[in-house]
């Protein structure tokens, strides 16, 4: 049964995606007199009549329509992703199986890509300028060519990233996690190599490209899960606050609390 808020929530949803789509065709008619409705709807291979009654608010912008949007028009990772959170579900927040906002990983999804360079590839994909080219991603990156060609490979067959009619790479969901209490030697891997990284960073890099601080301090262990809920609403906040505006580089934000002392318990 829907509810009044339900109803709200859709039709905040519906009015979010017919703003940007007009705002899009205006662009386009800006740029090209001729560009009109009836072009944009070829373009998108879907009829003039269906496309008005998106655009208006009055039909619900569908997962398949979003995808021909973004294949038509070649939208770039963040428009592509932009579009498609016009399909999220009101009641879950959860996008379509073709598409989620946020995707927790399994333990064997992420044992099987361990390796920290199969997260600075997804982040790559932002970057302006961002190219296919495994040369071009192995520099950014640091490592070979074939651990490049490999770890696509593996992100595509993981559903980690696929591929648009017209080839082009774009990842399945805008953050990926897994949880922080669950054992696994993938993620003591992948955190091991983090600290790594830190380390190499904190002796290589200026200190304006960095910043590796910490503070000691007594406390209530009751609190630990708590604790790990606001650690991870920071990160979220941060990853957006970092991520506004034009993206150059790829970093990787980590956050350390551990135990010094024994437990006076």
């Amino acid at each position: 049964m829907e509810t009044n808020n339900q109803k709200t929530i859709d039709s905040k949803q519906m009015k979010s995606s017919t703003n940007w789509l007009a705002n899009l065709l205006e662009e386009k008619s800006k740029k090209n007199p001729l560009f009109s409705l009836r072009a944009f709807a070829r373009l998108v291979d879907v009829s003039p009549a269906v496309l008005s009654r998106v655009l208006s608010g009055k039909r619900k912008l569908t997962f398949n329509l979003a995808v021909r949007i973004a294949d038509a028009l070649v939208l770039g990772p963040e428009d592509r992703e932009l579009l498609y959170s016009f399909y999220l579900t009101a009641k879950s927040d959860v996008m379509s199986d073709e598409f989620k906002k946020d995707k927790e990983l399994s333990i064997d999804c992420f044992n099987a890509m361990k390796e920290w360079y199969h997260y600075g590839i997804t982040q790559l994909l932002y970057i302006k300028n961002f190219r296919e080219d495994h040369k071009w991603m192995a520099s950014m990156l640091s490592i070979s060519e074939l651990e490049v060609k490999l770890a696509i490979d593996r992100l595509i067959r993981l559903e980690i990233f696929d591929r648009d009619e017209s080839g082009r790479l774009y990842r399945t969901a805008t953050h990926f996690s897994t949880s922080t209490d669950i054992a696994s030697a993938g993620i003591r891997h992948f955190q091991k190599q983090i600290l790594e990284k830190a380390i190499y960073s904190l002796e290589h890099d200026d200190i304006h490209e960095r910043d590796i601080t910490s503070i000691t301090i007594a406390i209530n262990e009751e609190k630990m899960k708590e604790a790990k809920a606001e650690i991870k609403k920071f990160r979220l906040r941060m990853s957006e606050f970092l991520g506004e505006g034009e993206k150059t580089r790829v970093y990787n934000l980590g956050i350390h609390l551990i135990p010094l002392t024994k437990s006076s318990n």
